[in-house]
């Protein structure tokens, strides 16, 4: 064999061996394209699933904000007209001053002399607003009711016996609790 023969037979080999190792190459760099592609796409579609996710959650979270904050508006819309009617009732039930000496006996004299439309008034006040208050505002009510319903049949005449004053008296505050603490509650949200 002449050495020109050797050097094309050893170039062939070489040219098929670079060949095939470009081929493969070639081929590598192809594959490692496509499964990185994928690799990107699958942890695309990951993290968008996650973020919807994410969105969702808040969506409903921002839903169930909006609901709450509703009731709320609602309830304390319907607490400040409970108040208010409680503070004009309350106003309704003093007295107006008769003569320039009279005294807190005198008035109760007078409170206890409308015991009955006192009655009246808070029955109406409970009916319409009790769903809204709560176990102490209507117990401080309903107390003032039952003092009013105990001592009403004690008034026969323009005296008062001095038992329906003192209940008188006592009613009297207890509204004014109730009025007060109606008033608190409506306040304490205010600043909330």
């Amino acid at each position: 064999m002449e050495l020109s023969e050797v050097f094309v037979i050893s170039a062939a080999i070489l040219g098929s061996l670079g060949g095939g190792a470009g081929i493969i190459f070639g081929m590598s760099n192809w594959l490692g394209k496509v499964w990185a592609n994928r690799l990107m796409e699958k942890e695309k579609a990951q993290y968008s699933k996650e973020l919807e996710s994410i969105k969702s959650s808040l969506l409903k979270d921002s839903e169930s904000y909006k609901i709450k904050l509703k009731k709320s508006e609602f309830i304390f819309e319907k607490q400040y007209e409970a108040a208010s009617e409680l503070v004009a009732i309350v106003r309704q039930f003093l007295p107006p001053l008769l003569h320039q000496e009279m005294d807190w006996y005198e008035a109760c004299d007078e409170i206890a002399h409308n015991f009955k439309s006192i009655i009246a008034s808070l029955e109406k006040f409970l009916s319409k607003h009790g769903a809204i208050l709560d176990e102490i505002s209507r117990g401080l009510l309903s107390d003032a009711i039952a003092l009013a319903s105990q001592h009403q049949f004690e008034i026969t005449g323009p005296e008062v016996p001095d038992t329906a004053n003192s209940a008188a008296d006592e009613l009297y505050n207890k509204l004014l609790n109730a009025e007060q603490y109606l008033t608190k509650q409506v306040l304490n949200q205010t600043s909330t």
